[in-house]
């Protein structure tokens, strides 16, 4: 600063006086006012005038703001948590390849909090009549007299039932799991299963679905394994030199059950009517057909039914093609379990 200008301030201090006793210009006094009152002569600041606004924007921008950051947060969790999930996936898919002790034991993990069944799939079976029993001359007293049966539209699955379903039922229930003689599990149709044991298996897996599953009747079995009833000895041909493509039996079984689905099908679409595993069906077991019913229900105690023994179907690993034939029946111990016996789910359908 110069020296001109020094005691031109000095002089404008000492002049000043207090500011209480200095009186306000009229204009000072009137924009001393506007500042503290609103527009309306009288009234309080209101809500909507801009300091209100101002503040309501950025308490918004505020909360908008700590919401996003929250957001952001638990998008980088759940992002963390899906790498750690799809690497435990894919740790897990190739671990229970390795060990499948280890697949039972995250099935039952899960059991307890989600359902672990599968779906079987199955076949829509149109409605139709058929002659049921021995038309080739067999000379078995079981299968006769023929007789017309009529059968309602139902499905029925396209293979037997797996150990891989089966465990899954055995593990959710608390059950042992049935032995697989060392032949091994998953597609393998299950076997050492009773009868009683095939129904609680219905049973489950309609309550867990929602669907009605059941076994089928005999009728149904029969009418379904010769292709809604044609005039077929085994199911899918009639040419025994040709059986062995459709059916695991003595002669080409190595001994043991073979995977579900590595035959060839029926002309329905059925894997293994013939052959692998007997299946079991609902009826009580009858001596011959005699008073049996011809709507394709299932055959109780009615005419001196034996509901102690119940019915297998379709021969086995074990079988010559005489019992692999699509009328041949046989009974056997309701809650007895077998090597050579397993069973296919059947469902009503409206």
């Amino acid at each position: 600063m110069n020296d001109e200008t020094q005691p031109t301030l000095h002089a404008e201090k000492s002049s000043s006086t207090p500011l209480a006793d200095h009186p306000k210009p009229d204009k000072l006094r009137q924009q001393s006012v506007s500042v503290g009152t609103s527009s309306s002569k009288g009234q309080t600041p209101s809500l909507n005038s801009p300091e209100s606004s101002h503040a309501e924007t950025v308490s918004m921008l505020k909360k908008q703001y700590q919401l996003a950051k929250r957001q952001k947060l638990w998008m980088k969790r759940a992002g963390l948590m899906g790498v750690v999930l799809i690497l435990l996936g894919g740790f897990g898919t190739w671990l229970a390849g390795e060990n499948k002790a280890f697949k039972m034991s995250i099935l039952r993990v899960v059991a307890p909090i989600v359902s672990i069944h599968l779906d079987p799939e199955m076949v829509s079976i149109s409605a139709g009549t058929f002659r049921q029993g021995d038309s080739w001359g067999e000379d078995t007293s079981s299968e006769l007299p023929l007789r017309e049966v009529h059968i309602k539209k139902f499905a029925l699955g396209r293979f037997e039932v797996t150990f891989e379903e089966y465990d899954r039922f055995a593990i959710s229930t608390g059950r042992p799991l049935p032995e697989d003689e060392g032949w091994g599990r998953e597609r393998h149709p299950v076997i050492n299963v009773s009868w009683e044991d095939a129904m609680d298996y219905a049973t489950w897996l309609s309550q867990t679905t929602g669907f009605r599953y059941r076994l089928p009747t005999e009728s149904e079995w029969e009418y379904a394994a010769r292709n809604m009833g044609k005039d077929e000895i085994w199911a899918g041909t009639s040419e025994q030199e040709r059986l062995a493509a459709y059916a695991w039996f003595n002669t080409n079984s190595t001994g043991r059950t073979q995977p579900v689905g590595t035959q060839q099908t029926n002309g329905l679409g059925l894997h293994d009517m013939s052959g692998n595993v007997w299946e079991w069906v609902q009826d009580c077991w009858h001596d011959d057909y005699q008073h049996a019913p011809t709507n394709g229900s299932a055959w109780l105690e009615a005419n001196d039914g034996s509901c102690g023994t119940r019915v297998r179907r379709g021969g086995g690993w074990t079988n010559a093609p005489m019992s692999l034939r699509s009328s041949f029946r046989n009974g056997y111990s309701a809650d007895s379990r077998s090597i050579q016996i397993g069973f296919r789910l059947a469902q009503d359908v409206d």
